[in-house]
């Protein structure tokens, strides 16, 4: 498949007290990012929680954002787990599901060899008719997927169709290649620096924080659609703004906060999160009026 220009927003996901799926509020950000002018969708990446939500809502929440979607732009689906086995669970309880393709990190109980990250892709992938990215997520992780896994990877794995990293080296690389495919796609997940490596061609961004600051986001990319790179500086300093109050304020409980701010309900973090300080909530909303999104 091609991806077209532009960013791809890791979608929170919503839930109740209870751990339970909101799928009013989800569907709501679904359209709301397309509008914004999202090329593709990722559900249930970090951002949305994947590893912390019940394993029976995960199959409700990819129903909804295909649904949502409804072909406008594809659809990829988080599928992380720590054995080729319990990957392939996940991937089967959505294997009916019209998803673009599955993402997947490496295994990330403890660190991996080389051989055994190209094992477990190779055995995840055999198992499903769908297309797969690579997640590059060494920060969690402990694994890094480097240059020459992905070679090798791209040789071995038929449905692998690309990878989603902050590596730009490696991307450099693998731009350069004659041997990788042109339309292997590279999702750059390097916020901080995306303007610049949007100049050099890395021309997909992937965060998290994109799904709260669509306003930004949108205007970001138009910006760097038509040259103007002062404009699109300011737009992408405005998103990693809001990002450095989250972490300061405690990030899980910030999103939330964020999220419930632009009218989608719902708790957006792991359930052990304490609540926001007091005050906290306050810095959260001001930050948000400071760039515009509120």
């Amino acid at each position: 498949m091609k991806l077209e220009k532009g960013f791809v927003p890791a979608l929170g996901t919503p839930l109740d007290e209870n751990g339970y799926f909101i799928e009013d509020s989800f569907r709501k950000q679904v359209e709301d990012q397309i509008n914004a002018g999202a090329c593709a969708l990722l559900c249930m990446g970090s951002m949305g929680q994947q590893p912390y939500i019940r394993q029976g809502e995960c199959p409700k929440i990819a129903k909804a954002c295909v649904e949502q979607a409804a072909g406008r732009i594809p659809v990829f689906v988080g599928a992380m787990d720590c054995s080729i086995e319990r990957a392939k669970e996940r991937i089967a309880a959505m294997e009916d599901l019209a998803v673009d393709a599955f993402v997947l990190t490496t295994p990330y109980y403890y660190s991996s060899s080389r051989d055994q990250v190209i094992n477990f892709y190779k055995g995840v992938a055999a198992s499903t008719k769908h297309n797969i990215l690579l997640y590059d997520l060494a920060v969690v992780t402990q694994t890094k997927i480097t240059y020459d896994m992905v070679l090798q990877m791209i040789k071995e794995i038929p449905n692998l169709i690309g990878i989603k990293s902050a590596d730009l080296q490696m991307f450099r690389k693998l731009k350069l290649n004659p041997e990788v495919p042109e339309d292997f796609i590279m999702v750059y997940s390097g916020l901080d620096t995306f303007d610049i490596a949007y100049k050099w061609g890395i021309t997909n961004c992937l965060d998290g924080m994109l799904s709260c600051t669509p306003k930004n986001t949108g205007d970001l990319f138009n910006a760097m659609a038509d040259g103007d790179y002062v404009k699109a500086a300011e737009c992408l300093s405005n998103i990693v703004y809001l990002r450095d109050e989250f972490v300061k304020n405690d990030l899980w409980p910030s999103f939330t906060e964020s999220m419930n701010e632009l009218g989608y309900a719902g708790i957006w973090g792991p359930d052990y999160c304490s609540a926001l300080k007091p005050g906290c909530a306050d810095n959260i909303a001001a930050a948000m009026k400071k760039i515009g999104e509120l």
